[in-house]
């Protein structure tokens, strides 16, 4: 079983990949997960939308040339269970704590170098998932 972290700030840094969540606001008031890069906002996740339920909203991985490291993220279920994250490099398989933020998201990141990654909420549950988009640093 994954271990689940909570955090309830309305700021989450992430050292390992430089990003930052932030709690926001979607439309008529929903709770809404912003996704930084370092100053860019990359995605926002709103939670309650009908227009695009998805337990897996986005996933990254390291720029070349720096660290390696593994980012996902997304909205929790109706019934607040964690998901179950998996980050894979070929056989190798490395499960992954989810972290929940503001009762209605989650995040997990991980060192190291992955390609793809599997979330589901149990073993009987479809699994979401796919390859890791790499992070483009912006040009100077």
């Amino acid at each position: 079983m994954t271990d689940v972290m909570q955090h309830t700030t309305a700021e989450l840094y992430l050292r390992l990949s430089d990003c930052t969540m932030r709690v926001g606001r979607g439309s008529r008031g929903r709770p809404a997960l912003e996704v930084y890069a370092g100053y860019r906002l990359i995605d926002v996740a709103v939670a309650g939308s009908t227009l695009a339920p998805t337990l897996l909203r986005g996933a990254l991985r390291s720029a070349r040339r720096e660290p390696a490291w593994a980012l996902a993220w997304g909205v929790l279920p109706e019934d607040g269970a964690p998901p179950r994250i998996e980050f894979r490099r070929g056989r190798f398989v490395l499960q992954a704590p989810a972290t929940i933020f503001a009762d209605r998201f989650w995040v997990a990141t991980v060192p190291g170098t992955y390609r793809s990654l599997a979330v589901r909420t149990t073993d009987a549950a479809p699994v979401e998932g796919g390859r890791l988009t790499r992070m483009r640093l912006p040009r100077l």
